[in-house]
């Protein structure tokens, strides 16, 4: 796990080196995988099954704890949102027991921009790529929680509904990269108008991806069965920061947050 030092002074007040913020999380289990280098990045190994060190915020908590110091979260202050207009609406259905919860929020008339530049250099520090606004709020929200989310264009939504289900065989869906990929009964996908749009806790679909034209959007985050995420990215032969995270048990009350911290 990558742990820019600036990101995690976010939630822990330190004044701690580098190779003594190194030692610290040495002693709980995150060993320093790589040279320091310049200092201002920790590359920790994480050898424990743990998912919420797949996280900044879930190793600030453990070093907090072990320093005796506060814990510092996010505010997250919203406001209750208007009902949505019936024929807005997007019918939620979940045909597999793969899904353990699945929770959804829509947002109308975003503008898509480049990001602040604070949140092009957390991600960078990272080592995730900037790509827009909307895309980058869901990645840091990833990192910064552990919970992955996706963010899809209503507009190119096939139809008026997303529907969890496995996928059928001969079934394709381009990926986010651009590359196409055969579907087998074995992959999950979420699927709009009965086409894939998404692999299941894998890969987001072009498809339906957010681009500078999107004006709504649909925020996503699910808690499903490791074990099927495993199988299905292995089999695909793609690992990613989604994966990393999905493929392991991760607190179903998370996506809660995530959409909220997101929102």
């Amino acid at each position: 796990m990558k742990i820019p030092i600036t990101w995690l002074k976010d939630y822990v007040a330190t004044d701690k080196s580098p190779k003594e913020l190194a030692a610290s999380f040495t002693q709980l289990g995150l060993m320093l995988d790589k040279p320091l280098g310049d200092g201002s990045v920790l590359d920790l190994e994480h050898r424990m099954d743990r998912s919420d060190w797949l996280s900044i915020i879930g190793c600030a908590r453990d070093l907090a704890a072990f320093e005796n110091t506060p814990l510092h979260l996010p505010n997250v202050s919203l406001k209750t949102g208007k009902s949505p207009d019936p024929k807005y609406k997007i019918q939620i259905n979940i045909q597999t027991p793969v899904v353990r919860r699945f929770q959804t929020r829509l947002i109308k008339g975003i503008k898509v921009r480049k990001s602040p530049e604070w949140l092009v250099e957390r991600l960078r520090a990272y080592g995730m790529d900037s790509i827009n606004n909307i895309v980058d709020i869901t990645n840091f929200v990833m990192v910064e929680y552990g919970q992955p989310m996706h963010a899809q264009d209503i507009a190119k939504l096939p139809g008026k509904d997303i529907t969890i289900r496995q996928a059928k065989d001969g079934e394709k869906l381009t990926t986010l990269l651009g590359t196409e990929i055969k579907l087998t009964p074995s992959t999950h996908v979420l699927t709009s108008g009965d086409i894939p749009i998404v692999i299941l806790g894998v890969v987001g679909g072009k498809a339906t991806g957010v681009t500078n034209d999107t004006t709504d959007i649909i925020l996503d985050a699910g808690n499903y069965d490791s074990r099927v995420i495993r199988k299905s990215s292995r089999e695909l032969k793609i690992m990613n920061e989604t994966v990393s995270r999905d493929d392991k048990f991760l607190d179903p009350r998370a996506i809660d947050i995530a959409l909220d911290r997101a929102t």
